[in-house]
């Protein structure tokens, strides 16, 4: 996460850009959860997308950031939507600024694997109320639905971001967990017992072949979005990882417009052409004993 934290980090375009989350996750996290709904914790917020949806459910919503320029873009998409149950603080997911059993549920949005994880466990089952929720929601590289299939729209975005001579080597250690689908995690929780009633579901039934475990959601908890070849350049740009190389190369031609000007010259395009973005997904969410 120190990519998102660094200075020059561009909130707002992540805020833009990056995937949203309907409202059938929101509606099957509290379903899970059943119980008070009095204080939410969104534990690695960026700019407080889920954070604010949290606070239709909750009497209080707060969400948590180590990024400076995250919790201020957050905090102008509050103010925007006049919002006033909703709070942001800066901090990490392994020290909790808050006190033990005071918070109904602590929701992590794409941000777990970037955890030291038995910390973070323990800091939740802390501040969680007795019947309390954990839910860690995260979702996999984008990829493009509607490519003729000789352009490996399904991989673009993939090779991109694992191959060794791209962007690889600059994610930070925990991105690997992403392709997994948080399968260890689910696998740790489930071990140490320290949480019940857990479950692991990911949409669609392809994840099954990443973990056979899960358990395949009836709808997906993320609209597929129809963008320009240029836009989902930009959305690219987002990641961490591309923050890190460009921090690391600012002399060097950027990586990412080298890749896609490649494959738009091979296959004839220009960038204005609409492409069908769709993201494959996942979830853990456990109980705090009561």
């Amino acid at each position: 996460m120190s990519a998102f934290a660094s200075k020059g980090f561009n909130a707002g375009a992540y805020l833009a850009l990056r995937p949203k989350y309907n409202e059938k996750l929101m509606n099957w996290i509290v379903s899970y959860h059943s119980g008070p709904q009095n204080t939410a914790v969104d534990v690695a917020c960026g700019p407080g997308t889920f954070t604010v949806d949290l606070s239709a459910k909750f009497k209080l919503s707060i969400g948590l950031d180590p990024s400076p320029s995250m919790i201020h873009s957050a905090q102008e998409h509050a103010q925007a939507q006049n919002i006033s149950n909703v709070e942001f603080k800066q901090g990490f997911g392994e020290s909790l600024p808050f006190e033990s059993d005071s918070v109904d549920l602590i929701t992590v949005m794409q941000g777990a694997h970037w955890f030291k994880i038995d910390q973070f466990l323990d800091e939740a089952l802390r501040v969680l109320r007795p019947g309390g929720t954990l839910a860690m929601v995260g979702y996999d590289y984008p990829e493009i639905a509607d490519w003729p299939k000789a352009m490996n729209g399904r991989d673009f975005a993939r090779k991109l971001a694992t191959d060794n001579d791209l962007l690889c080597r600059y994610w930070d250690s925990g991105f690997k967990l992403i392709g997994q689908a948080y399968g260890p995690y689910a696998k740790s929780i489930m071990q140490q017992q320290k949480f019940k009633d857990v479950c692991h579901v990911c949409y669609p039934k392809e994840l099954l072949n990443v973990n056979p475990d899960m358990s395949i959601l009836p709808e997906p908890w993320i609209d597929s979005k129809s963008t320009s070849l240029d836009t989902f350049r930009e959305y690219l740009k987002t990641w961490s990882a591309y923050k890190k190389w460009k921090d690391e190369n600012p002399a060097t031609a950027d990586i990412i417009d080298n890749y896609f000007d490649s494959a738009q010259a091979q296959h004839s395009l220009t960038g204005q052409e609409t492409a069908q973005i769709e993201w494959s997904h996942f979830a853990i969410v456990a109980r705090k004993p009561k």
